[in-house]
């Protein structure tokens, strides 16, 4: 059986936090081990301890974690919910800069401002300045993460502008993976379910009234929704086809399966249909093959890795 996926623990305690945001309902802990999927791995005794844990330490960080016992058909069940009048007595103690410091650093980026930096420390915090997995830098002045929790929280219909086109979503839930937080949404222009990279929106985000709120599908996980290579992650469908060197063409085809090779040459080489959506992605997948991939189609996607090349080419 293949090797389970390691999750960062920062980074589940952030979605952790993120469904028990999104929930108006306290939610037991079969619900959060449905929703969350893989993330706190496959056995019942592994889940509760790595559950349990880290509620504790979301606890320590001041976060309010309060818990219900259910009853009528769920009697005798605890189910777990954000106390949200918790937040007060803390964000009393703060002023405002350092609220907006605790939006951030739950964003899971680098703290860059002076003030910033205070509010980690007198919440018993260590500044960390490298930055590795499971850490992101948005601008210290970008209100979309936290204006995004609270139209997701509340149901409100959200505007923004992404990859130079106006968008008015939904918003399902966010997610953090591999160091970035994404937004599940029903696209209303596209009609369809969406997946977007929050530090790709442009601009303000600009939530709805409340005369527009929406009700979430109720089955709607965003786990499920997001596909397992990044490449696919970024609200577009745009696909590229790559002449593969026949040195890879067994690797490449049975990492896109069958259905992604759309031509084989009479001396090995492949041809494939790949996603280029993410372009950070893309360009990652296909610069690890060096010379032994090239891209034929789209244009632009071709005119773009030449140019990629270029700039590599003149910095040398």
């Amino acid at each position: 059986m293949p090797k389970s996926k390691q999750h960062d623990p920062a980074e589940r305690m952030l979605n952790l936090l993120a469904l028990l945001g999104n929930n108006a309902q306290p939610q037991t802990l079969e619900q959060i081990m449905d929703q969350m999927g893989a993330e706190y791995g496959s056995s019942d005794e592994g889940r509760r301890t790595s559950f349990e844990r880290d509620k504790a330490s979301l606890r320590e960080m001041g976060v309010p974690i309060s818990n219900i016992v259910l009853r009528g058909d769920a009697a005798g069940k605890t189910a777990y919910f954000l106390n949200k009048k918790g937040y007060g007595t803390l964000a009393s103690q703060l002023t405002a800069d350092e609220i907006k410091a605790l939006q951030e650093a739950a964003a899971m980026v680098q703290i860059d401002t002076e003030w910033g930096r205070r509010a980690v420390v007198r919440l018993g915090g260590v500044i960390d300045d490298h930055v590795g997995f499971g850490t992101m830098h948005l601008e210290s002045g970008s209100l979309a993460l936290p204006e995004l929790w609270r139209a997701t929280n509340e149901c409100r219909v959200v505007s923004m502008r992404y990859n130079a086109k106006d968008r008015t979503v939904h918003p399902y839930g966010l997610l953090s993976r591999d160091g970035y937080w994404y937004l599940g949404a029903y696209d209303l222009s596209r009609q369809e379910e969406v997946v977007f990279r929050v530090d790709r929106i442009q601009g303000d985000v600009v939530i709805g009234s409340t005369q527009q709120a929406f009700v979430r599908r109720a089955d709607y996980k965003l786990a499920d929704a997001m596909p397992d290579d990044a490449k696919l992650f970024d609200g577009v469908a745009e696909q590229a086809v790559v002449r593969i060197d026949k040195v890879l063409a067994l690797t490449v085809a049975r990492e896109l399966g069958q259905d992604g090779v759309i031509l084989t040459h009479e001396n090995g080489d492949i041809n494939v249909r790949v996603s280029c959506a993410n372009r950070v992605a893309f360009r990652a997948w296909l610069f690890a093959m060096v010379d032994r991939a090239e891209v034929l189609s789209p244009p632009n996607v071709r005119q773009e890795v030449i140019g990629w090349l270029n700039e590599v080419a003149t910095g040398i």
